[in-house]
């Protein structure tokens, strides 16, 4: 199956939990998101390391085979006088120690061949996982930001009503550019609560961000676009992006785990 596929697949199954089981989940994912991001860059270092360390095994073991033959040619009775006895017998264990080397040499570039093996599996199942995670191209506040985990609680602050935050608030100073994370259709709206804001519809939901202190290109977009900047405009104590996603264009679900895979 394709990124495009996960990530539509990941979305269908996400707009049905909306429920404590999707919490539940989210938050698990959410956990575990940054050691698996980590993880995955990790792994390319390690298979590097690997093979560094099997190519330096390699040379030391052929450096002792030519060491070896170099003392075997030099031995008494190889140039066909002298002590044969001795010179065969010196031959018999230099060759058998060759043979050892040898032995070695294989039993390192296996081991290592398995390791790395085993590296690339767990590489491809982290990719797997951050592509069904990756619903977002790319992460949709531009600039040094700050991504507060704040999906569910309960608002309460003068001049509105008691209410559930039903996104995550990305700080950022005001101006940072606002960009659509995936392909789609930027529209223009405006709320006492949120402000001048923008929502940008794709194909497998849509995604809300408030506080605009100016809006940037509506209409068609691509991934990368600039939608809108940064403000605190509407109810907001410090410029932010209230960011929410809409799976399926319903119900608000935490985004946290899909910008944490977004935005490194």
């Amino acid at each position: 199956m394709s990124g495009t596929g996960l990530r539509r697949a990941a979305a269908l199954v996400l707009a049905g939990m909306l429920g404590v089981g999707w919490i539940a989940m989210s938050a698990h994912a959410s956990s575990s998101v940054d050691e698996a991001v980590a993880l995955r860059r990790d792994l390319f270092v390690k298979i590097e390391a690997l093979h560094d360390r099997r190519h330096d095994a390699r040379q030391a073991i052929h450096q002792r085979i030519r060491f070896t033959r170099a003392r075997i040619a030099n031995a008494p009775g190889a140039g066909g006088v002298g002590d044969q006895r001795r010179y065969r017998q010196f031959r018999r264990r230099q060759l058998h120690l060759i043979d050892l080397l040898r032995k070695e040499e294989r039993l390192i570039v296996n081991q290592i061949a398995a390791r790395v093996d085993a590296l690339r599996t767990r590489r491809e199942g982290l990719a797997q996982w951050l592509d069904t995670y990756g619903v977002f191209e790319t992460c949709p506040v531009q600039g040094p930001i700050s991504v507060a985990d704040n999906f569910g609680i309960i608002r309460e602050m003068p001049g509105t009503p008691r209410h559930v935050h039903m996104g995550d608030d990305i700080s950022a100073p005001t101006g940072t550019p606002i960009v659509a994370p995936f392909d789609g259709t930027a529209v223009a709206t405006n709320s006492e609560l949120g402000g001048p804001s923008v929502k940008v519809y794709g194909t497998d939901g849509y995604v809300y961000n408030a506080h605009l202190s100016a809006y940037g290109q509506l209409g068609q977009v691509t991934a990368g676009t600039i939608v809108g900047y940064v403000g605190e405009t509407g109810n907001a104590t410090a410029p932010h992006d209230h960011f929410e996603w809409h799976p399926g264009n319903g119900g608000a679900v935490d985004p946290y785990v899909y910008l944490t895979a977004a935005c490194g």
